[in-house]
């Protein structure tokens, strides 16, 4: 084996440049001949001393032969990737036992040279491949103009955040050398650098507005479901570094309590079943109830046929929003913070929900407005963590004020009168949510310069109007019962899970990108693959399985591409690729998705 140099001229642009191939050389009957094995591209950065010591040891590590010497990690490296580019560049399909065409095929070799190479996950990569498929992402982005590179790099960067979520280089790195995605779609990604995920991350975004209509298009037409509700939320999540470059980049209340990292906010639109139809990127400081009225816009079309019900919380409920989804006849059923006008209710609480998960009760308050109505709840679950919240609160301010109280006592501790209802004035800020349940006295001395003693004691009746398992909810739906009130607002925990398993399972957080396209592309490709999971759980769900993502794609990271070689009596090696076989915990997931559990047949090559 040798390597060559050929000079290639573009006939479209009359440009030349060189490419590297790898040749062999063969006797026939003519005389020598040459063949091309492999090509190698034009970025081979080598002299012509190292590119002959290269083709040497290709050739070794195809012929399976143990060098004594010592080659350049450079070189090392270059061969394993040409190697086993070849071995599979060469080798043929074996048709598998369960084939009727399918003949003995008996080899005797050393067992003592078997050894197992490169081996690859491809379980979970084929699992959401074939969910892709489904959605016809594929196409989908080819209809867009996307190259067929373009494609393999967007199915490689959104299948990689789903099964193993990181930054851009790190899901390079695995798309290369821990991933069999490549042998599924039949693309090598040795091929391309980490700018090129960066600028497929560009492109999927300018983009983002008719994938969003696709993908929600199609899952409905696949899974044949019809939606007639929106869950509405806003979540943010934070960014390593100052992020400068980035408008968006802005400190606010950062719901991981991380105030020291600039934030940025993502809107998500969700339907009952769980499936994202609209996502807008906000900067990290926007107040919620801004962004509903952008949501809602981009999400409804004056050529619906209906207009489906809003439901959202009460950070996003304010007076403005809720007026103007009354103005554009959207019916909503949102939480709210302040306590209905009038507490006389229509009837007697009645259990909502399911008993065994929710013990809530709730009843309609009664009401002669004609554009809405309120519900009453009551939360069993709320008012124990309520108590626990309240008992904890209490406890610190009381630590609070046991140390000023403590310090009366004690020599060169502040004592004047004036300073001491300062500090406890402070004390009541620092406590604001649970001070005012507190009656606190201060006994000065006879003087009135020096404060003697201090006393507190805690009022029951105001403790029980604090944080309890009480809460409103305010709707336009007049006809609506106090039960499928409730049950369509409990739908909020829907978006609710979605942020928590983005930010958990799909490495929503910390965003390690400076730039506003590329943290707008992070939260975009993010979305992208929970449209593909998302799909896999509704499917799951249907067939009687619930389980957690983290559980489908651990169960299914052990199934393996794998090349086994060994060499043969005659001296030959033998390389045998395959997939390991489906175990009973995988074969549940393929027959309730309807897949094939056979992934790629398995090739052989003697060398």
């Amino acid at each position: 084996m040798f390597i060559r140099k050929t000079r290639i001229l573009n006939r479209r642009t009359h440009k030349s440049y060189f490419n590297f191939q790898l040749v062999e050389s063969f006797r026939t009957e003519r005389g020598p001949r040459q063949r091309i094995l492999l090509n190698l591209g034009a970025d081979l950065d080598l002299d012509k001393q190292e590119c002959k010591i290269l083709a040497n040891r290709i050739e070794e590590l195809t012929q399976g032969i143990n060098s004594l010497i010592l080659y350049p990690e450079k070189i090392e490296r270059l061969a394993e990737r040409y190697a086993f580019q070849l071995i599979h560049h060469l080798s043929k399909q074996v048709p598998s036992n369960n084939e009727p065409t399918a003949e003995p095929d008996y080899q005797l070799i050393d067992m003592q040279t078997v050894e197992q190479q490169e081996p690859r996950t491809i379980g979970a990569e084929h699992l959401l491949l074939h969910l892709s498929s489904q959605l016809g992402l594929r196409e989908k982005l080819q209809e867009l103009g996307f190259s067929e590179k373009e494609v393999a790099l967007s199915l490689g960067t959104i299948i990689g955040r789903a099964i193993f979520p990181a930054s851009e280089r790190a899901t390079h790195e695995w798309l290369i050398h821990r991933s069999g995605l490549g042998e599924l779609i039949n693309f090598d990604f040795h091929t391309t650098s980490l700018n090129h995920l960066y600028k497929v991350s560009d492109r999927l975004l300018r983009h983002k507005d008719i994938l969003e209509r696709h993908l929600a298009d199609t899952q409905q037409t696949v899974h044949g479901y019809q939606s007639t509700m929106v869950l509405y939320d806003i979540t943010n999540t934070y960014m390593e570094g100052q992020a400068k470059n980035n408008p968006k980049a802005r400190r606010g209340f950062s719901k991981e309590k991380r105030f020291d990292c600039p934030l940025v906010t993502l809107g998500l639109v969700i339907n009952e079943y769980g499936f994202a139809t609209r996502s807008s990127f906000f900067p990290g400081n926007i107040s919620e109830p801004k962004t509903l009225e952008k949501a809602i816009m981009t999400l409804h079309s004056s050529t619906d046929l209906f207009k489906p019900v809003v439901v959202m919380d009460a950070g996003i409920a304010t007076e403005d929003n809720l007026k103007w989804l009354r103005d554009h006849n959207f019916s909503y059923i949102v939480s709210t913070r302040k306590k209905a006008p009038l507490m006389e209710l229509e009837g007697s609480l009645v259990a909502v929900g399911d008993p065994e998960k929710t013990r809530v009760k709730a009843a309609l308050i009664k009401s002669d407005d004609s554009e809405e109505k309120w519900l009453y709840c009551e939360s069993e679950a709320k008012e124990a963590v309520a108590a626990q919240i309240k008992a904890a609160f209490c406890k610190r301010f009381e630590v609070d004020l046991q140390k000023l109280s403590h310090g009366l006592t004690m020599p060169r501790c502040r004592k004047q009168y004036e300073k001491i209802l300062e500090r406890i004035g402070r004390l009541k800020e620092k406590h604001s949510r649970i001070s005012g349940c507190y009656e606190i006295t201060v006994t000065p001395s006879d003087d009135g310069r020096i404060a003697i003693s201090l006393q507190w004691a805690l009022k029951p009746e105001r403790l029980e109007n604090k944080l309890n398992g009480q809460y409103f909810l305010r709707t336009n739906l007049l006809e609506s019962s106090a039960e499928v009130l409730w049950s369509l607002y409990n739908s909020i925990r829907t978006v609710e899970d979605a942020f928590r398993f983005m930010k958990s399972s799909l490495g929503l957080r910390p965003i390690y990108h400076q730039k506003e396209h590329r943290v707008d592309g992070h939260l975009w490709i993010t979305i992208l693959a929970y449209h593909l999971i998302r799909s896999c759980l509704y499917q799951l769900n249907q067939q009687g399985l619930y389980y957690h993502w983290p559980t489908i794609r651990n169960r299914m990271a052990n199934r393996m591409r794998v090349t086994m070689c060994a060499k043969t009596q005659g001296g030959q090696t033998i390389y045998h690729r395959s997939t390991t076989k489906a175990e009973a915990l995988q074969r549940e997931i393929y027959q309730a998705l309807g897949m094939n559990t056979q992934i790629l047949r398995a090739k052989k090559v003697q060398a």
